[in-house]
């Protein structure tokens, strides 16, 4: 049974004043002289809470009601099963950066199919690809639980985060966590025992005021390319103020944190989860394409091989990706030798080099013309070349039509699920070890290929 955890309003009796308030008054005033501003008025004070008991995502302490964008409620908890399924939190009405100091309360049912990079709850803004402003919890990324916040850095957020980490959780099994911030220091709990703690002096402009008021979703990332979290959120507070290690430890021990496994109905939507394949920008043309993909002729060229300061061009592997496409999704798609050459590799990270890629393979198709309904170029970005170990950075699967605009392009890197899983990369750069690792990376694109049009299909 989740509990959820409030301050005391203090006693009701009318006992005598002298004996039971008078001291407690002379404790306070002492308590106040002793302690600065910022220390005092740290009492966790709940203002919202979702707990999804009457089978919608109502706020039961504070009015900032949340609205579904898929997922089911089922016995009081929210499931989010399949990809794009969140809950959007009104962060305007939350206004989460106007707390002197806070705390975020999940109970939760952990899914065991999430992705390398995802969050079950986020506070912040969105610039392009990337979260800025924000602070988030996670437990999945990058193979850890995680909580981050990060502001006032709009190019490398991530850079200028101040994080507290734990183990990964993935076990399909209920947990309590918890995030403490006193505008100082941050604190990570989990099922009730305090995993990690850090302070911002690092990086000091990570402050609760620097935070965006923008977005707020649970289930959901503020990274435009990061999949959506697979779980259950069986109740989440948000409070003003901080709560303590003794209440945590409390609730999580009610809670049965970390011992109960999921039910085995919700446990069976979420093994039926599709993959992420990718993250694919918004087109145009995306009813087109998979009204018309079927009878199209597909033109494949070799795939480009990038580093930040080279490009190369690989026959086998776009030939590969050709074959791939007409034997198993029996399209009619042929290699064609000729060399696109997207020209040098600019932008500040990898969204950026897939879009000006596109637009100067855009251009070389023009060019050139050809009789095709769609054209395609698989690009593999490396890191600088290493002495030792070589891995992949990114894929990218760029479809173009006939008149060369985005079709069905997506991308492909560590943050998704599908590309994560198959551990792309090299024991060292010998030539053999590079050009089977190039084509482990074209079927690898060309599985995402399928999975993506299998998930627009059912979106």
């Amino acid at each position: 049974m989740k509990t959820s955890v409030q301050s005391p309003l203090g006693s009701k009796h009318t006992t005598s004043i002298l004996t039971n308030i008078f001291p407690c008054l002379v404790f306070a005033f002492c308590f106040l002289l002793l302690n600065p501003p910022e220390v005092r008025a740290q009492d966790a004070i709940l203002k919202h809470s979702y707990t999804f008991d009457d089978g919608t995502a109502k706020d039961v302490a504070g009015g900032a009601d949340a609205a579904l964008n898929g997922g089911k409620i089922i016995n009081g908890e929210y499931v989010a099963f399949s990809q794009g399924q969140f809950i959007v939190l009104p962060a305007d009405k939350i206004a989460l950066n106007s707390y002197p100091s806070l705390s975020l309360e999940a109970y939760l049912g952990a899914g065991h199919l999430n992705a390398f990079f995802t969050m079950f709850a986020y506070f912040g803004n969105s610039v392009g690809p990337l979260g800025t402003n924000y602070l988030f919890q996670s437990l999945s990324n990058g193979g850890k639980s995680v909580t981050g916040i990060s502001c006032k850095n709009d190019q490398t957020p991530w850079a200028t985060s101040t994080y507290v980490f734990g183990n990964l959780v993935n076990d399909a099994r209920y947990h309590h966590v918890v995030s403490t911030f006193d505008n100082h220091e941050i604190k990570f709990y989990l099922d009730g025992a305090l995993i990690d703690q850090n302070t911002i002096n690092q990086f000091p402009n990570n402050a609760i005021a620097n935070l965006s008021n923008q977005f707020a979703y649970l289930c959901k990332s503020g990274y435009m390319q990061d999949p959506t979290w697979f779980g259950t959120i069986d109740q989440f507070n948000i409070y003003e103020g901080v709560l303590d290690a003794a209440t945590i430890a409390c609730s999580a021990k009610k809670y049965e944190a970390g011992l109960r496994d999921i039910p085995a109905e919700i446990k069976q939507m979420l093994s039926d989860v599709l993959v992420n394949p990718g993250f694919k920008p918004e087109s145009d043309l995306l009813d087109t394409f998979l009204q018309s993909y079927k009878q199209g002729k597909f033109v494949v060229y070799p795939t480009v091989i990038r580093t930040p300061d080279s490009t190369a061009f690989s026959p086998t592997t776009g030939k590969l990706f050709a074959e791939l496409m007409a034997a198993d999704l029996n399209l009619n798609a042929s290699f064609n030798t000729e060399i696109l050459d997207p020209g040098k590799l600019e932008g500040q990270g990898q969204f950026d080099f897939f879009n000006n890629d596109m637009k100067h393979l855009a251009g070389s198709i023009k060019e050139k013309g050809t009789d095709a309904d769609y054209h395609v170029i698989l690009e593999i970005l490396f890191p600088p070349r290493q002495a030792e170990a070589v891995d992949v950075f990114g894929i990218h699967i760029l479809i173009l039509d006939k008149d060369a605009e985005n079709a069905f392009s997506f991308l492909l890197n560590s943050h998704h699920d599908y590309f994560a899983y198959n551990g792309l990369s090299a024991a060292n750069a010998d030539e053999a070890n590079l050009e089977a690792l190039k084509l482990k990376c074209a079927q690898v694109a060309f599985d995402a290929l399928t999975k993506q049009l299998e998930y627009a299909k059912n979106k």
